[in-house]
């Protein structure tokens, strides 16, 4: 039905891939890369359509502007997410807006799931350190829990793209051959439009009181449009 094949070499590679992002949100280097509009980018290119996945990971990342990775605060975990998200509407039949919308919600959904299982990662790397006092002297039994740790968090991020890859991108070229006919596509493409559009002013409130804010956008955007410009 979904007239795509992906072989077990291409499943590997997108798994190993969504470790990486995953380790860098906080395990490794913490380089940026996994930004969504990186992380998508990565994922259109291993489908041979990088600019499908800069697209998607461009939406992702408006969206993720409401949640500021620091503090306290609760966020979707963009790397492993993305990286599928791109990867999905890189893969679809015809490129439509029904695909890229199918593409960034689910990367929205599994960015929240990868959130809660690194909520639990938390938990087991809590318990794992136990009492302080009783390695306070030895700095090595430290670094062993924290080793642990990132094996832990890489194990958790392979889990999460390599179980999640193959089900979106069938479910997104599923989406976006239904409904059949003419109607049903009209239809459906409206939905998909009025769904961008939500997701594209959830995204804009976070910059929309805020002066501060505008400056980098706009310089953003000049240097987005001479980029085009330049590889047009």
């Amino acid at each position: 039905m979904t007239g795509l094949e992906i072989g077990p070499g291409t499943w590997l590679v997108v798994t190993l891939f969504g470790v990486a992002l995953g380790l860098d949100g906080t395990s490794l280097v913490q380089s940026m890369a996994s930004r969504p509009i990186a992380a998508a980018t990565l994922g259109g290119l291993l489908f041979g359509d990088p600019a499908a996945g800069f697209l998607a990971g461009a939406w992702l990342e408006l969206v993720a502007a409401r949640h500021p990775p620091f503090g306290a605060a609760r966020y979707p975990e963009t790397g492993p997410a993305s990286l599928i998200a791109g990867a999905a509407f890189a893969a679809s039949d015809s490129g439509s807006v029904i695909a890229l919308a199918a593409a960034i919600l689910a990367g929205w959904t599994i960015g929240w799931i990868g959130t809660h299982s690194i909520r639990w990662l938390r938990r087991v790397n809590e318990r794992s350190v136990g009492d302080p006092a009783a390695w306070a002297g030895d700095p090595s039994q430290l670094a062993r829990r924290h080793r642990r740790a990132m094996r832990l968090d890489a194990v958790r991020a392979a889990v999460i793209t390599g179980s999640l890859f193959v089900p979106t991108v069938i479910g997104v070229r599923w989406l976006e051959s239904w409904p059949a006919g003419p109607a049903g596509g009209s239809w459906a493409s409206l939905a998909a439009v009025v769904a961008l559009a939500g997701l594209g002013g959830s995204g804009a409130r976070v910059l929309g009181g805020r002066r501060e804010g505008w400056p980098p956008f706009v310089a953003g955007a000049a240097a987005g449009l001479v980029l085009l410009w330049a590889v047009r």
